[in-house]
């Protein structure tokens, strides 16, 4: 194995291991919460004013339902788009050309590159 594979393995063990430790804690202080009876009260109150409004929301989405579906037809549009310029932009990286774009207010954007982990199968 080399140096950078094993320290790659060095570095995702660490991680699990940090992830491992942030777990017990959040359970400790999940459990501080349970025991607090005004804790509970205000949790008690925050379910019973989000019950009402959702239905406040409920209403307003059937009186705009057209707003609401340009609003979802929009944001798949953008979803959509999105995905195509990461395609075209990771074509030109991997043609090894520069990407960068730069908006009506010469803002200059470029890609941003992240790998990370996912288990295999």
């Amino acid at each position: 194995m080399s140096d950078n594979a094993q320290r790659i393995t060095d570095l995702h063990l660490e991680i699990q291991d940090a992830k491992a430790k942030q777990k017990e804690i959040k359970v400790v202080v999940k459990e501080a919460y349970d025991q607090t009876k005004e804790y509970q009260d205000i949790l008690d109150e925050m379910n019973s004013l989000k019950a009402k409004k959702k239905q406040i929301e409920v209403a307003i989405r059937g009186d705009y339902a057209s707003e609401f579906n340009d609003l979802d037809d929009l944001k798949m549009d953008i979803k959509d788009t999105k995905q195509v310029l990461s395609d075209l932009m990771w074509n030109e990286l991997m043609k090894n050309n520069k990407v960068e774009v730069v908006d009506d207010k010469d803002n200059k954007y470029v890609p941003e590159v992240m790998v990370t982990l996912k288990k295999a199968g």
